[in-house]
């Protein structure tokens, strides 16, 4: 999934790539920027990659927090938490998560099995709190960034957005 998110934000536009947490992490980003043609870098710290990162992937079935909110830029960040869900999972602390505009995939299940379930079950959050889902967004109804502002993007998955890559990653291999 690492490799398709770096190849997948590389089609948006060029970044400065920062990796950390997993064994290979050096394996990783060698073969990132030999074959992006981008810099690539490994973090020795999540704190350190915080500091160097305007959008940071989280992708632990972890419940235990990966970031505090004192390591994220001043100047704005987009945090994508796609790891994998349970009633357990709690990637990004609650103080982020009340602190941002936060965008689920569907709210019905990040509020069961997503973030948005810990800050709930902890009684700082309400579903009247989500900003928006992530299809108000792509589809214009609801405006991205909007300036200096913490983003957190809360994937859990559902079928039709796995039938389609399903489809998308067959159309690619299929040619191979």
């Amino acid at each position: 999934i690492l490799r398709a998110m770096a190849r997948a934000a590389a089609v948006v536009r060029p970044y400065k790539g920062v990796a950390y947490g997993f064994a290979g992490a050096e394996e990783f980003a060698a073969e990132m920027e030999k074959e992006l043609g981008m810099p690539f870098t490994v973090a020795g710290s999540s704190e350190e990659l915080c500091g160097l990162s305007d959008v940071i992937f989280t992708q632990t079935p972890g419940s235990e927090t990966v970031l505090q909110r004192s390591w994220l830029k001043e100047s704005g960040v987009t945090i994508i938490a796609s790891g994998s869900d349970q009633p357990t999972k709690q990637e990004i602390p609650n103080d982020v998560l009340t602190n941002c505009k936060y965008i689920p995939d569907l709210t019905k299940q990040t509020s069961k099995v997503g973030e948005l379930r810990g800050a709930i079950q902890e009684g700082v959050m309400t579903v009247d709190d989500v900003y928006a889902e992530l299809g108000e967004i792509v589809n214009g109804d609801k405006p991205g960034r909007e300036g200096n502002e913490i983003i957190v993007v809360d994937l859990t998955g559902t079928g039709a957005q796995d039938a389609a890559i399903g489809q998308v990653a067959w159309d690619k291999l299929s040619v191979l």
